[in-house]
């Protein structure tokens, strides 16, 4: 081809490349910005739309056959999260629900799920006798104490001056049910000795041991540094499984497979949020990769659980991971209904919403 015809060409052609690019680029949009804001907003308020007049944080308006259910592990996390948006209206919802739950203890420290004949508003509540566990609850409720502590400084006064008793109760409970090597069992009518629940414990110890510091005084802190460094210890010679570079699910289990959602995969990652382990760390990074290599699409919008439930903790590590990709994808999958006024599942629960709220906070 000649130059002049040459030139002729290609500035003919350069139009029609740039027409084609544009409307490539018009298919391959840029994924929308996420409206973090508006989603811990959202699900802020789901949480409070199932608060009792009492302080009881019903699960949600989905009604069981004995009623609405109040689980206070859930609603420990619900609380924690309403503190990732400190408004005064929040902060009085979570102080009304710590007093309910310490207004419920049993002399042990622990405390029942309770059913509701009404998920919000007046309500009469029935004890079902019995709990998940006893350690979780516990832990996640001293988590919840010191969180409160951190972001309204001032309500450190009102849980010294009203609460030290209970606050020791609650701790008794961690000791009721922690064994010689360290480790809690979940309760003593099932005593496992579970990695999710050690790992929560681990996390609910080391703010106990704030607490005792700087809340209730006393001379029990090398109790609980003690209790915490032991349990620490445990967690990496019983509960990590060496050979297999994974967690057992429980002390004594067998080794845990990644094709088993919960609780072989999902355990893997209690250890990262709750910081036993860093999340920057390489064997943080392995479980990380190992768990999404397995269940790729949980950031879409997947469900892999066999009983339904959308494990928006899933969303929280990847953002306690620092995996933006994930976390967004995750919270547009979100937005893309409370945008319409609804969530995701219609088994949505206080717990679910919690999540979100923390990883969209913890990405933002």
């Amino acid at each position: 081809m000649k130059i002049i015809l040459k030139k002729i060409f290609l500035t003919s052609l350069t139009p029609v490349m740039l027409l084609s690019c544009a409307r490539h680029m018009d298919m391959v949009k840029t994924p929308a910005v996420v409206n973090y804001t508006s989603i811990i907003n959202s699900e802020c308020n789901f949480i409070l739309a199932h608060q009792l007049s009492d302080g009881a944080l019903t699960m949600s308006a989905n009604r069981e056959n004995q009623g609405y259910k109040i689980v206070p592990y859930f609603s420990n996390i619900a609380a924690q999260a309403l503190l990732e948006n400190p408004t005064s209206v929040n902060i009085a919802a979570v102080k009304n629900w710590m007093s309910w739950y310490m207004a419920h203890l049993n002399s042990d420290g622990s405390v029942y799920d309770y059913y509701a004949d009404n998920f919000s508003g007046p309500a009469s509540l029935t004890s079902t006798g019995d709990f998940d566990s006893i350690d979780s609850y516990a832990a996640t409720f001293l988590t919840l104490a010191k969180k409160l502590c951190e972001v309204s400084p001032a309500d450190k006064n009102w849980l010294v001056n009203n609460y030290s008793s209970q606050l020791k109760r609650i701790g008794g409970a961690l000791s009721l049910v922690t064994d010689s090597d360290g480790l809690t069992i979940a309760k003593p009518s099932y005593p496992v000795k579970y990695t999710m629940d050690n790992a929560e414990v681990n996390k609910g110890l080391a703010d106990m041991l704030w607490l005792s510091q700087n809340v209730i005084g006393g001379s029990d802190t090398c109790y609980w540094q003690n209790l915490l460094a032991t349990n620490t210890l445990s967690i990496e010679t019983e509960l990590w499984d060496l050979s297999n570079e994974r967690y057992f699910t429980s002390k004594g289990s067998p080794p845990a497979n990644w094709t088993v959602f919960y609780a072989d995969a999902t355990c893997q990652l209690y250890p990262i949020w709750c910081r036993v382990i860093l999340p920057v760390s390489t064997r943080a990074q392995s479980l990380w990769n190992g768990f999404n290599a397995n269940y790729p699409d949980w950031s879409k919008g997947k469900i892999y659980d066999a009983g339904g439930f959308p494990w928006t903790l899933l969303s929280y590590v990847a953002a306690v991971m620092n995996d933006k990709t994930r976390t967004d994808n995750y919270l547009r999958f979100v937005e893309s209904f409370t945008n319409l006024g609804n969530q995701p599942t219609t088994n949505w629960y206080n717990l679910e919403a919690a999540f979100v709220i923390l990883a969209a906070k913890k990405i933002s």
